[in-house]
Parts: C-alpha cells; sequence; structure tokens
C-alpha cells in the first residue's frame, strides 16, 4: 500500500530500480583512461551495492567520482547510491550535480528535497523534480504521494487534489489518502467536499486522531461551530483531554454561543494550569461579556504578569478599565503601548490601530471633537470599519457638522459588508434629517423601513437620534404588524412613546418587553427610571433598578437609576452609593452629575452640590429643559444665575 511504497522510496529496492536505468553498459567509443578506470569502478560498485554491500559499494562510488568529478551521470548513480545508504545529505549534493537526470533520478531527489526541506524554496524545488520525474512514468506513485504531500505545506490544495487523484481513483477507501483528499478540498475552499474525506479518515484507526482534528477545523472553517465543539468535546473524552485540546475547546463553545460551556471548560483548564495565558485570556473575554469587569481586570492584568509583550491583553485592559470609569488610567496605559510598538514590527500594525481607536474613544465620551480628531486622522492610514464608522459619525455629530459629514460618507469606498452599508445609509438618513432635508432623507430611510428586521431597527433609530419621536413611534407600530414578536423593536416604541409623552402607553409597552424577556436589563431599567422621575410606584421602581443593577453592576446609567430611586424614597445613603458609584463609571454624563448635585444639596453640602451643578453645565445637557432646569437650582444654591 501507500505506506509501504513510501518506506520502498528511501530503500536499497528503490536504489537498484534506479540504479538499472543507467544500463550498466560501458559507452562505446575512445574513454580516457580515468575515464575507463572510473567505469570499472563504477561496476564493482553496482555489483557490491546488489549484494548488499553497500559501504564497499559507496567507497568504489566515490573513487569513481573522484576520477572522473564532471560526469553528470555517475555523479546521479552515486547520489541514488547514498539516498540507498540513507545518507540524504550527500546524496541531494551528488545528485544536484547531475547536469541532467533521468525520470527516477528526478523522482528520488524530489522525494529527498521533500522530506529534508524546511522552507519554501526548497519544496518548491521538491516540487520541480518530482513534477518532471511524474512527467516521464505517470505510475512513479512514490513520487506522487511525496508530490501531495509538499504542495499540502506549500498550501497549494487545488494542485495537491489534481495530483492525488489517480492514487485516490486506484485506492478510493485509503483512509491516508482520505486525509489527504480533505486537506486538499479545505485548502482548496472546497468545505463540504473536505467535510466529507475527513469524516471517512476519522472512522479509521490509522488516521483516526488526524483525521478528527482536521475535521474539527473544516467545521470551524465553515462556521459550523457547535457541530465542531461537539466533534472535538467527544473527540478529548475518548482519547483524553490535553490543555491545548480544551482550549481550542473553549473557543469554539465562544464561537458558537455557548459561553456556560465555556466558562466551565476555561475554569477547568486554569484549575490545571493557572498560568495558561491562553486561557485567561479567553476567560477574561467571557468576563467582559457577562459585565464582571473587575474578574476581567485581574485576569488581564495576569497575563501581563506572564507576557508583559501581549499588546492584546494590554489594550484590552485598558478598555476594561476605561469601562469601569477610569479614563486617565486608560489613557495612561494606551500610551504605553503606543509608545513601544509604533515604528516597530509592520505585524504590530494591528496594535497601533486599536491603541489609536480607543484613544479616539475616550476623546469623544469626554465631547472633545479636536482632540479625538488627531486619533481618527491617523485611523484612516486603514481601511474604514464599520468601528471606525460609527466614530467618525461621533464625531460629526458632536460638531453638529453634518454637512461634511455627508461629504465624508460620500467618500467612502464601497463595501461588500452588508452591516457597514447599513451603518452608512442610516447615518446618511440622520445627518439629512438633521440638516432639514426631508425628501432626500425619506429616499434613504424608505428601503430600510421596508427591509428585514435589523434595517429596520436602525431607520428607527435615526428618528430617534434625531428626537423625531412621534415618527419613531409610527415606524416602530407598523414594524410591529411585521414582526410581532421582536422585542428590541417593541422597546424601540416605549422609548418613543416616553419621549413623545405618551406615557401610559411608554409603561405598556416596557411591560410587554419585560414579560417577553424578564432579563431585560434595558428594559428594567428604563421602566424603573421613569417610575423614580415621576415620583410613582416607588417600589416597583426599586425592584426593577435592582434587578438591572445585578444583571449588569457595571452599567453607570443602572447605578444611577437606582441611586436615584432611593433619593426619592428619602434613603440619601443608598442614594449616596450608587450615584457615586454612577458618576465614577459616567464621568461624562450630564444626568448624572446632577443627580449627584442634587444628593449634595439634599444633605446640605452646598460647596460640592455648586461645583457637581457646574460641572453638568460643562458637560452640555441635551435633554429638553435641562440646561434651564440646572441654571435655576444653581441660582436656587447660591443666589447668582450665572452658571
Amino acid at each position: 500500500m501507500i505506506a509501504r511504497m513510501v518506506l520502498a522510496a528511501g530503500s536499497v529496492m528503490m536504489a537498484g530500480a534506479c540504479l538499472a536505468t543507467r544500463g550498466g553498459v560501458a559507452p562505446t567509443g575512445d574513454v580516457p583512461a580515468a575515464g575507463a578506470e572510473a567505469l570499472a569502478l563504477v561496476a564493482q560498485a553496482r555489483e557490491r551495492m546488489e549484494s548488499g554491500r553497500l559501504t564497499e559499494g559507496l567507497q568504489l562510488f566515490q573513487r569513481a567520482a573522484e576520477l572522473d568529478p564532471k560526469s553528470g551521470e555517475l555523479a546521479e548513480e552515486y547520489g541514488i547510491a547514498l539516498a540507498a545508504a540513507g545518507l540524504e545529505e550527500q546524496a541531494v549534493e551528488q545528485l544536484q550535480r547531475a547536469t541532467a537526470l533521468s525520470p527516477a533520478g528526478e523522482g528520488i531527489l524530489g522525494i529527498l528535497l521533500a522530506q529534508r526541506s524546511e522552507e519554501p524554496a526548497g519544496q518548491e524545488a521538491a516540487v520541480r523534480h518530482l513534477e518532471a520525474s511524474l512527467a516521464a512514468n505517470p505510475d512513479n506513485d512514490a513520487a506522487r504521494f511525496h508530490l501531495v504531500q509538499t504542495l499540502l505545506r506549500l498550501r497549494r490544495g487545488e494542485a495537491a487534489a489534481a495530483a492525488l487523484a489517480p492514487l485516490l481513483s486506484a485506492r478510493p477507501n485509503d483512509p491516508r489518502l482520505q486525509l489527504m483528499a480533505g486537506r486538499a478540498a479545505r485548502q482548496a475552499g472546497r468545505l463540504p467536499e473536505a467535510e466529507a474525506y475527513l469524516r471517512q479518515a476519522a472512522e479509521r484507526p490509522p488516521t483516526q486522531v488526524e483525521g478528527t482534528l482536521e475535521l474539527v477545523e473544516t467545521l470551524a472553517a465553515a462556521a459550523k461551530y457547535q457541530e465542531a465543539a461537539t466533534v472535538l468535546g467527544e473527540f478529548l473524552q475518548t482519547h483524553g483531554a490535553t490543555l491545548e485540546g480544551l482550549i481550542r475547546y473553549a473557543t469554539l463553545l465562544l464561537r458558537a454561543g455557548d459561553q456556560a460551556k465555556a466558562r466551565k471548560v476555561l475554569d477547568d483548564v486554569l484549575s490545571r494550569d493557572e498560568n495558561s495565558a491562553e486561557a485567561l485570556m479567553l476567560r477574561a473575554f467571557i468576563a467582559m461579556g457577562d459585565n464582571e469587569l473587575e474578574l476581567a481586570e485581574r485576569l488581564y492584568r495576569k497575563v501581563l504578569a506572564l507576557e508583559p509583550n501581549n499588546f492584546t491583553a494590554a489594550i484590552e485592559l485598558a478598555r476594561v478599565v476605561r469601562l469601569l470609569g477610569r479614563a486617565e488610567e486608560a489613557r495612561t496605559m494606551l500610551m504605553a503601548v503606543l509608545a513601544r510598538v509604533e515604528g516597530g514590527d509592520p505585524a504590530q500594525a494591528l496594535f497601533v490601530s486599536e491603541a489609536v481607536r480607543e484613544l479616539a474613544v475616550l476623546d469623544l465620551l469626554a465631547k472633545k471633537p479636536e482632540a479625538a480628531r488627531v486619533w481618527l486622522d491617523r485611523l484612516r492610514e486603514g481601511p474604514v470599519t464599520r468601528a471606525t464608522l460609527l466614530l467618525w459619525a461621533e464625531y460629526f455629530r458632536l460638531r453638529a457638522a453634518y454637512r461634511e459629514g455627508l461629504e465624508w460618507l460620500g467618500s467612502l469606498p464601497a463595501d461588500e459588508s452588508d452591516r457597514f452599508e447599513l451603518e452608512r445609509r442610516a447615518l446618511e438618513g440622520e445627518f439629512l434629517l438633521a440638516l432639514g432635508e426631508e425628501a432626500r432623507a425619506s429616499e434613504v430611510l424608505a428601503p430600510l423601513l421596508a427591509g428585514d428586521r435589523e434595517m429596520v431597527r436602525r431607520a428607527i433609530s435615526v428618528f430617534q437620534r434625531v428626537r423625531r419621536h412621534r415618527e419613531a413611534v409610527a415606524c416602530a407600530r407598523q414594524a410591529l404588524e411585521r414582526f410581532p414578536d421582536d422585542v428590541e423593536i417593541r422597546f424601540a416604541l416605549g422609548a418613543a412613546l416616553e419621549r413623545s409623552g405618551e406615557w401610559e402607553a411608554a409603561v405598556e409597552a416596557f411591560r410587554g418587553v419585560i414579560a417577553a424577556e424578564p432579563d431585560n436589563a434595558l428594559a428594567l431599567n428604563y421602566l424603573g427610571y421613569m417610575f423614580a422621575e415621576r415620583g410613582v410606584n416607588l417600589e416597583e421602581a426599586r425592584t426593577l433598578l435592582e434587578r438591572a443593577v445585578a444583571l449588569d453592576p457595571t452599567s453607570g446609567a443602572f447605578q444611577d437609576s437606582l441611586g436615584w430611586v432611593y433619593f426619592r424614597l428619602g434613603d440619601l445613603a443608598r442614594a449616596e452609593k450608587h450615584l457615586t458609584r454612577a458618576a465614577a463609571l459616567e464621568p461624562y454624563d450630564p444626568t448624572v452629575c446632577e443627580h449627584l448635585a442634587d444628593l449634595y444639596r439634599a444633605t446640605g453640602d452646598a460647596g460640592r452640590a455648586a461645583a457637581t451643578y457646574r460641572r453638568a453645565l460643562e458637560l452640555e445637557p441635551e435633554e429638553e429643559g435641562q440646561r434651564e432646569r440646572i441654571l435655576a437650582k444653581l441660582a436656587e444654591l447660591t443666589g447668582d444665575s450665572a452658571p
């Protein structure tokens, strides 16, 4: 079978067959004395090799080569003999001296290069020699087998599949050939075909391990993450779980959306090896998704203690710190990353762009658009992603530069991503509405309103952002006729109703959301805050908001709402706890500042109250009537109407 052919390729049997290709007959005509002596030595060397006396045969070949160093045929025969003796390096040297190789010599040299070469250049040379051998002798199965292996190493899947076809046709049930066919099809992007071959290879003992692992990666490449995780999980149970295998299993579970099981697997890994940086990174990622930011911070710091040059961990840590309300600490971390990766290895360009993007976020959150522009301009060096698009949009909003924003959107090249194009169209509609260009805005937004769920949601959010709340209500109600089970659209309806003054209808909408999704923290917070603002249903509001905070304790908005309901209930101690936490998490929110100032005023701390009211005014409150309300409170407190 194939395995035996491959072994035979480096054996005396192979060498004998190749020696026979030169015929063993001395050329006729006049031969110089040295040449004649060399031919005699070759004849003796052949006899010794054929009788198994390899050392003597090689010594005779060496003496012959010294007598006739320019003979290409002698160099080939000597090289084949060296190969038969297992002296591969010397064999390659001799075979490469030959000016022209026979088909057998081409095959032997190609096999040797295929087995020995690590670099692509050596592997490409192996391919050339093996293809030359097969052009003359298509039935050289050993050469064909090595050609396929080398093409796979070079990731030339289509060529590997074509070269493998004769072997696979002759032996369709050979598991080693099925494994190679699966690899070739995967490299060629024919994933269903690869999956079929690899499932067969995974069922046979000789290729079970390799076939299963290749199958897992093929399923992952096809985005069949749950199936890939199932196959790998069963394999690990049967064959034993290594830490590396468990980490890969957790990664697949995460991609499949099974965070609970991934968390359990990673906790198992870390119980065995608490210093596994890869497991720590994945566990920190899950912690962020679960809003366990303090845990995520500890995990990322541990990764950096183990791997100080792990820039992904450094940037993620800065992001966590920013989410925890420590903006300046996050800025310091990001600047430190930039100092280490800028102007260095081009492979680190991704870290530069990620750090720059986070710095832009910090300045935009601080409502410093001109400072953010410095970082945004640096992002122009790469392609405009959806994340970058959203940052630029916020920059134009903060400056109310909607015409400039439209021009910038129009200058962007077309993008194949549906989500990118959806975002661009929504922003175009938003900016046109902000400029009062109703007809053009309608043309842009109409296809979104008639589109799928995601398109409709985005269109409704456009009307909400430009404070066209009654239009948002109308659009949301029409959308619910098409998508009656869509909780996000129902939430948008509730928000638009509340902002357009339809309070009772808004309460009903949010109760509907909570009935459908009892753990919808956003709906719990919205309805609880509505009650707190009106001073009604305060005990129910407290219950709703405590649930919201339990679901996401790192949300500054949720902490503010809970603090505000405690303020309304007269529990100033608990109000202070939550409002102070909210101000740390949302340092640039004018409403949070106003609530905290109200608390200071209620506790008799007039100085801190006045300073915090002034801070709220600096943050440019956007809520209708909010600026006037804060000015009035400040005037009552200080007797001065000036901010």
